[in-house]
């Protein structure tokens, strides 16, 4: 008897601690907690992206340890950024919930969220996919290293060799996300690991196939949205597609449309001075405009410039004879977002009928495409 009274005692206590702690469960936010080896500074910067803001916080962290709190009562993305900015992670946190993450800021890509459904299936994700994923960090790495070595005919093939061995890792990884969303296509899980391992800004097309099995409320979240947009915008930019219109102001202020070049070729260029990028690109340029005529193929450069002289001064110094449009407002342009536009340069080909015939192609294809493809005779 005395034993069965001090099992209903304990039983008793055990339920009476779960209520207590359930009580002190904080519904109301949500906490974060580190523990990453391998961080030498101890600034960590949260940023918190929400529908129409972003917060910025910074915490301090102890041997790789840190812990913050916050509140959402929907699902938000927090990206943690460690060793000045060189290292991160994106969490998703809602109230209610505690997230631990664990890892090597070494190996960014395996550091491992825990806590609510979409760190846990990621996570899940990760773990299931370690080899691969660590292989490939290693491989960029070794690229990295070789680059330092100046031009070594040795170390650019090698680099070469690791190249073509990442992208045979992007393809596995690129199947097993594609019968991750298969599983869980609800998930908001899905979306991430599209984004992670699926979308290539250049041909965010690519990406439509796998996007459109995603179902229920991932499909109410922003980033499947986002990742949306981005697709129909390549979509409407690719190969084949009506070059989108125009009306712009060029540097001499003419009213610039697509029917400004009636009859020719086009060839439309995004660049900027401040870009080391583009600076390979200007005797290309010059070598098209000599070799071509000007009846034939029309140039227009977009300089997204937003100081005017210093694109002027540089159009000065290098003799582009050709139409220039700066737009001021930089990367928030109209013809930027028009011409879904990510880096720069960038460059498309438009044929006379005014379609796209040549979509974010390199300069130094640009002459080989207009004498080969489309039979163009260069000047003597």
């Amino acid at each position: 008897m005395a034993k069965v009274k001090r099992y209903l005692l304990n039983l008793t206590f055990g339920l009476l601690c779960t209520l207590v702690f359930a009580s002190c469960k904080d519904i109301d936010s949500y906490t974060v907690q580190g523990n990453i080896k391998g961080i030498e500074n101890p600034d960590i910067y949260i940023v918190i992206h929400t529908d129409s803001t972003v917060r910025i916080d910074t915490i301090q962290s102890k041997a790789g340890k840190f812990k913050f709190k916050s509140k959402s009562e929907t699902l938000e993305s927090v990206v943690i950024y460690m060793e000045k900015g060189n290292v991160w992670v994106t969490v998703w946190a809602k109230n209610g919930e505690d997230i631990i993450l664990t890892g090597d800021a070494n190996y960014p890509e395996l550091i491992l969220a825990k806590g609510g459904e979409t760190n846990d299936l990621l996570s899940d994700f990760k773990t299931g996919n370690k080899a691969l994923i660590k292989e490939k960090g290693d491989l960029r790495d070794k690229i990295l290293n070789n680059s330092k070595e100046n031009g070594d005919v040795g170390a650019e093939m090698a680099s070469a060799q690791f190249s073509s061995q990442i992208k045979n890792i992007d393809q596995s990884l690129k199947k097993e996300v594609t019968d991750f969303v298969k599983l869980h296509p609800s998930s908001v899980a899905a979306l991430v690991l599209i984004q992670d391992f699926l979308l290539d800004i250049e041909n965010a097309s690519d990406i439509q196939p796998v996007l459109s099995l995603i179902t229920g409320e991932a499909k109410e979240n922003e980033l499947y949205a986002k990742l949306q947009t981005w697709s129909v915008k390549d979509q409407q930019t690719e190969v084949g597609k009506p070059a989108p219109d125009f009306e712009v102001l060029s540097t001499k202020n003419d009213t610039i449309r697509l029917k400004t070049f009636k009859d020719k070729y086009l060839l439309l260029m995004f660049a900027a001075s401040w870009s080391p990028f583009c600076e390979s690109d200007y005797p290309q340029w010059l070598a098209i405009r000599k070799n071509f005529s000007e009846k034939e193929l029309g140039m227009l450069t977009i300089s997204l410039d937003e100081n005017k002289p210093d694109w002027e001064k540089l159009v000065k110094e290098k003799g582009f004879t050709w139409t220039q449009v700066i737009d001021n407002a930089g990367w928030s342009s109209a013809m930027v977002s028009l011409y879904n536009v990510s880096e720069i340069p960038c460059n498309y080909l438009i044929d006379k009928d005014k379609r796209i015939f040549g979509s974010k192609i390199p300069t130094d294809s640009i002459q080989s495409i207009l004498t080969s493809k489309l039979k163009l005779r260069a000047k003597n």
